[in-house]
């Protein structure tokens, strides 16, 4: 028997719009509810962005969340923390990692209740490094899961890790079958794989909207004889050898050339890339600023303006790279002001700042879409 820990990351960007959630939603979170109604045995473990919760409290969605809640409670779904909006955490000060924390507990609280209490945490991107390890320690979670990236090569998915001198148990997806439609290429590998136990971890949206599955391969691998699927905590409760082990500074989306260059995020934060450090320059401002003029009385509409401008997706347009077989060219300069427009409207936002720090972020933002237009258009007109 093989045992698969099936686990799920759905999120939308907080300004996506809403023609796209509603596409989004019925492709795919409308399809995974469905596959959990027809199949017995399907489960999975999920991570649902605060993000993607805020905007699908309106009501066209409520079918979707109580069809969540009610798989929670039968436990077909265990749910996990994570961040708010989806921000590179690494690349943040402490306190905002902790922030964000804070927020996307305070927003699974109030879709779900009591039924959410987990144990595990979704790194956004997986993109670890120690101090957030440490912040998510002191928040009470019991274990992340991350990339074969981060073990350094091929780690053994029957024995439970630990980080060495934090106690934070690590649970690490197989990258091979999780850059693929798992239920189909589970099926065809199946011989290839000799522990008992197989973690994928992966975008939930590849269910329906990156992937249509037309093959039966959902009927195939959710009635398999030979294959069940476990939640992440019942999988680590079936583990007996443990070992500690001290991740590497890296993400799920690493690529050996980052790995062997020394590039921790590079689809965040790539030191040649110009449009990188520009949005950094922006959100660092932003960051600044706001800490200043904490007492300021629209210190709120700024502040929610900046939780939202953090968003991982203004960098990750700007990388052009394609990171798997389902994602598209990672280049779109309108996505890319969207997120920028957040962070100014952040500084804009507060009441007393000066005119003279109002328009220097302002001569940021413009140097930044200056930039950001300029290399569209040489390069793709």
């Amino acid at each position: 028997m093989l045992y698969w820990v099936n686990f799920l990351h759905i999120y939308q960007p907080p300004n996506q719009d809403l023609q796209t959630l509603r596409d989004v939603a019925s492709q795919s979170y409308r399809l995974i509810l469905r596959l959990l109604e027809k199949y017995p045995k399907f489960c999975v473990t999920l991570n649902i962005s605060g993000s993607l919760l805020e905007q699908m409290e309106a009501d066209e969605f409520r079918d979707v969340i109580d069809g969540f809640k009610k798989n929670v409670g039968e436990g077909r779904i265990e749910l996990v923390g994570s961040a708010m909006y989806h921000p590179i955490l690494t690349l943040l000060p402490a306190d905002e990692i902790e922030r964000q924390i804070r927020l996307h507990e305070k927003i699974c609280k109030k879709v779900f209740g009591d039924l959410y209490n987990p144990k595990g945490f979704f790194i956004p991107e997986m993109a670890y490094g120690e101090e957030v390890g440490k912040v998510i320690k002191n928040f009470g979670f019991s274990w992340i899961i991350l990339d074969e990236a981060h073990g350094g090569g091929n780690p053994d998915p029957e024995v439970k890790y630990e980080i060495e001198g934090l106690g934070l148990g690590v649970i690490f997806r197989n990258r091979k079958f999780s850059k693929s439609f798992p239920p189909e290429y589970i099926l065809e590998h199946m011989s290839e794989i000799k522990s008992p136990y197989l973690v994928t971890a992966h975008d939930g949206e590849v269910y329906g909207h990156w992937h249509k599955e037309d093959h039966g391969y959902y009927e195939k691998a959710f009635t398999h004889p030979e294959l069940d699927l476990i939640t992440a905590s019942d999988y680590l409760g079936r583990l007996t050898r443990t070992e500690t082990i001290s991740p590497k500074r890296t993400n799920w989306e690493a690529t050996a050339d980052d790995i062997q260059s020394g590039i921790s995020f590079a689809l965040w934060n790539h030191p040649k890339n110009e449009i990188h450090r520009k949005l950094w320059r922006l959100a660092k401002f932003a960051l600044r600023t706001l800490k200043e003029n904490s007492d300021d009385e629209n210190y709120f509409y700024a502040r929610n303006h900046l939780d939202r401008g953090l968003s991982s997706c203004s960098w990750w347009w700007a990388s052009e790279a394609k990171p798997d077989v389902f994602s598209p060219i990672t280049w779109n300069p309108a996505l890319i002001e969207r997120g920028a427009n957040e962070l100014i409207k952040s500084v804009r936002s507060l009441k007393k700042l000066s005119k003279s720090q109002k328009i220097q972020a302002e001569k940021i933002r413009s140097d930044l879409l200056f930039s950001l237009w300029r290399k569209h258009w040489d390069k793709y007109s």
